[in-house]
This record gives structure tokens, C-alpha cells and sequence, in this order.
């Protein structure tokens, strides 16, 4: 049996899942965002108060042209919305993992449909069996993902963010993936990075990074049960070869920007319908 604190007991995520549908007004709380292109750095809108707007922008804006204070703030709005949409959508998922979970611990008649999910994210995660899953499809505080963006992608500013909607930096070994060369190489060895089609794209397959390599184990276990960022940080230095001096940026990066002022932050539901589509 699972640790009920790691673990919600089979009413409580029948309720989650109920509340959530609720707020976006259909039986599939899956997230659908408005498409905006963002042409100048006004397309991008502020974010104002504890709702966001679920927002997908096309990033077409030279970040590099503006001033560090308004790229700050303009990425942050912009990155904002996809990583709500992300999290939002990982904790959906996780819901239905531990419903499932629940009901084959317990002896409960489980769905074909939730088997072929089940099994699917077993893959996905990399995971060990069902606690493990449950465990690895966490998240953790939105200033730590601001903080990793903003280092890895120069707040905005990189190529790779520009062209090929890469925040984090990711490496591409697969030939037949989509991806782009970088300008510098490892010895003899070409370098490629992931391209994504938007930006959700990009923080997904962080949040997986996280979830599934071996690295950051240590980090899973922990982001279970440390709460505050500026401690949990302390355990990503494996995410970077400058390991510790890493852990100081992020924190710094964290505190000189205020960035844990984002972590309470949430999706605005009212922009739900009951087909689940944005009303603009």
C-alpha cells in the first residue's frame, strides 16, 4: 500500500478531479490556450493579480533589442501562462494516476482505457511501478522554472529560444527529431538542441528531464518534501557542471527578481466554456 502522504486516499481524488472539471467547465479539465502572435513586445500582455490568462504565444520578438528591465518583465509574461498550462496539465494527469493506482490497489475494476493510460505514462515517466510514477509526475515552484529559464535562455535572448522555442538548452542526440545546429562544437562532435513548436513544448520536456533521469533522483525525493524553492534549489546542482555555483545563481536569480511572487499564481478558469475552449 502506498504512504498516504504520498498518495490521496481514492474520495479525495474523485473530489480533485470533480473540483477541476468544475473549474474549467467540462469532464476534461485539459487545458486548451489561446494562440497569440506576439509580433512586438506590446502582443505580450501583463500579467495582473492571482488569475492568468491561459495565453500561447508565437514568439516572434527579438528580446535582445529591448531594455534588461522590460525583458525581464516580458518574458516572464510570456513564459508564465505555458508554464501554468504545463503544470496544470502534469497535475491533471498525476489526478488519473492516482485514481488508477488506488483502484488496483484496493481490487477496483480498472478501465481498458485507463489501462493503456497507466502503462503509457509508466513508459513516458520511466518509472518503477505505480509509487514511482506517482512520485516522478510532481512539479515543483514556478520561481525555480523562471530562474532555470532565465539563466539557460539569457532571458530570452538565445538563439536557440528565438528560433527554435528552446528555453532550457536542451541537447538533441536523435537525427530524425527536429532540431538546430549550434554554432559551437565539442571537439569533432556537432552539437544539435531540440526545436519545439511552442514554448509548452519546451517546459514539458523539462519537467520530464526532471522526472526521469537518473541525476536527479535525489531531487525528486526532495521536491516530495521541501516547500520552499530557495532550499530546494540546493539539490538541482546536477542540472549544470558548475554544479554549486549553479545552485547560487538560481537563487540569486530567484531573490533579485522577486520571482517567488509567481509561485501562488494560477490559471484563470473563467476563460473556460463547457466545450473546454478559450472564451476570448
Amino acid at each position: 500500500m502506498l504512504n498516504n502522504y504520498k498518495l490521496l486516499s481514492g474520495y479525495k481524488i474523485v473530489c480533485f478531479m470533480l473540483v477541476l472539471a468544475f473549474l474549467a467547465g467540462c469532464t476534461d479539465p485539459v487545458m486548451k490556450p489561446a494562440f497569440i502572435i506576439a509580433e512586438k513586445p506590446e502582443d505580450i500582455r501583463p500579467i495582473q493579480g492571482k488569475w492568468v490568462r491561459p495565453v500561447l504565444y508565437d514568439n516572434k520578438i527579438d528580446f535582445g533589442r529591448l531594455s534588461i528591465k522590460k525583458k525581464k518583465r516580458k518574458f516572464i509574461d510570456m513564459l508564465l501562462p505555458s508554464i501554468l498550462m504545463v503544470k496544470h496539465n502534469l497535475a491533471v494527469e498525476r489526478a488519473r494516476i492516482g485514481n488508477i493506482i488506488w483502484k488496483m490497489e484496493n481490487g477496483e475494476p480498472v478501465s481498458g482505457e485507463d489501462k493503456v493510460f497507466y502503462d503509457a505514462k509508466m513508459d513516458e515517466f520511466k518509472a518503477d511501478g505505480p509509487e514511482d510514477l506517482y512520485n516522478r509526475m510532481a512539479t515543483h515552484p514556478t520561481s525555480i522554472v523562471l530562474a532555470q529559464a532565465a539563466i539557460e535562455s539569457g532571458w530570452g535572448s538565445s538563439r536557440f529560444f528565438n528560433e527554435a522555442n528552446n528555453i532550457f538548452g536542451v541537447w538533441s542526440y536523435n537525427p530524425d527529431e527536429d532540431r538546430i545546429m549550434a554554432s559551437q562544437s565539442r571537439g569533432d562532435q556537432a552539437i544539435f538542441l531540440r526545436k519545439y513548436p511552442d514554448l509548452r513544448g519546451s517546459i514539458r520536456d523539462y519537467f520530464l528531464t526532471l522526472s526521469r533521469a537518473n541525476a536527479y533522483g535525489n531531487y525528486r525525493q526532495q521536491r516530495l518534501k521541501v516547500k520552499d524553492p530557495y532550499q530546494l534549489t540546493y539539490f538541482l546542482k546536477n542540472y549544470s557542471e558548475l554544479r554549486y555555483t549553479y545552485v547560487s545563481r538560481l537563487n540569486m536569480v530567484m531573490k533579485k527578481n522577486k520571482l517567488t511572487q509567481y509561485d501562488s499564481l494560477q490559471l484563470d478558469p473563467s476563460y473556460y466554456n463547457t466545450q473546454n475552449r478559450i472564451i476570448l
